[in-house]
Parts: structure tokens; C-alpha cells; sequence
């Protein structure tokens, strides 16, 4: 499968080998209660957003996704990836995160859910903060869950309603994202 990303014109290297990004990548087109969902709910063999590097499946696509809303597409280059060795890929069934239907149903169900509730003082509101907190682990919100059936609750009815992973890949315009190992990298070759 050929995949492509769109790369800034100015910071272009095509000599350079990428590897793993450090640290975790917070998502800037999905809320973070959708973010930690996801990963919460993410198989093990899947790739992990919080450290992916995003492609699309055509250069025209990838040019589209990097120029974003009101930013000309001749600022980028769209480039094929070439990894070292076959990284865990994913591909979704929309062309971006933010147009996937659990990011909308999510949210509505939560905000459904705690209309009318009434979330008592800050002790209330804070129950359910870890929920919404940037880059929660699956480990960090489990933790979060402990002593908490309020969170608990919701975390366990909210990962049944993500299909994410479940989806069927739309090959010709669904996003792609895939993850470096540690002994991995990949370079750009313009197309």
C-alpha cells in the first residue's frame, strides 16, 4: 500500500530519516474526550494516535489535509512514505478524524447523559474530569475508574458505543495513521 504525507515546502529534507516521535501527540481536530476514548478502547496491535504519524491514501488527499481550512495547498509537497521496515498501520473509514461519526455521538451522549445531573460542588465535577483531561492513558483513566462508579459508568457505557476500530477502512479516501518503533524510520520522496 502506498502511503502519502504533505510536508511543509520550508522544512522539506529529503535526506532526513524520521523516527518516533518523543513524548505523545495530543490531537488538535478531535476533543480529547474522543481522543481518550479511542485510546482507551485501542486493540493492542493497533497503532496508537498519541504517537502516529498521519497519512492519507493520495498525494491529493495529503495535500488536502495539510493546507487545512484557508491555507494555499502551494506552501506544501506531497511526498510518498517510505518506511524502513512495515510499521502498524490503520486506516479509518473517513478522510480526517474529525469527520468520524464517534466524535459527534460521543460527545451527545455524554452531553445527554449529564443534562439534568446534577454534578454536586467541585468534588462532583471533578469525578468526572479525567474523562476530558489531554492524553489520558488507558492505564491513568483505569486508575482514574478505581473508586469512582460514577466515571466508571460512563467510561464502560462510552466504549461500547466506539466503532473506530471496528470500522470497515475506506481505502480510497480514509485517513491513515501508523506508528515508528523505536529501531524504525521513514523518508519522503516527493510525488
Amino acid at each position: 500500500m502506498k502511503i502519502f504525507r504533505a510536508v511543509s515546502r520550508t522544512n522539506f529534507d529529503p535526506e532526513r530519516e524520521h523516527t518516533r516521535h518523543p513524548g505523545t501527540r495530543l490531537p488538535a481536530n478531535v476533543p480529547y474526550l474522543v481522543d481518550n476514548l479511542w485510546e482507551f478502547t485501542r486493540p493492542d496491535d493497533m497503532p496508537s494516535r498519541r504517537n502516529g504519524v498521519y497519512a492519507s491514501p493520495t498525494a491529493a488527499l495529503a495535500l488536502d489535509g495539510a493546507a487545512g481550512v484557508g491555507q494555499p495547498q502551494d506552501g506544501f509537497i506531497a511526498c510518498r512514505v517510505a518506511c524502513r521496515s512495515t510499521p502498524k498501520i490503520f486506516q479509518m473509514s473517513v478522510a480526517d478524524a474529525r469527520y468520524h461519526p464517534d466524535v459527534k455521538r460521543l460527545q451527545k451522549t455524554v452531553h445527554d447523559k449529564l443534562v439534568g445531573q446534577d454534578l454536586v460542588g467541585f468534588e462532583g465535577k471533578l469525578a468526572l474530569a479525567p474523562l476530558f483531561v489531554p492524553g489520558m492513558t488507558r492505564d491513568e483513566l483505569k486508575a482514574a475508574m478505581e473508586g469512582n462508579a460514577g466515571l466508571r459508568d460512563l467510561v464502560m457505557e462510552l466504549a461500547t458505543l466506539v466503532t473506530l476500530w471496528t470500522d470497515t477502512p475506506n481505502s480510497a479516501v480514509g485517513e491513515l495513521f501508523f506508528e515508528i518503533d523505536e529501531d524504525n524510520h521513514y523518508k519522503l520522496h516527493p510525488v
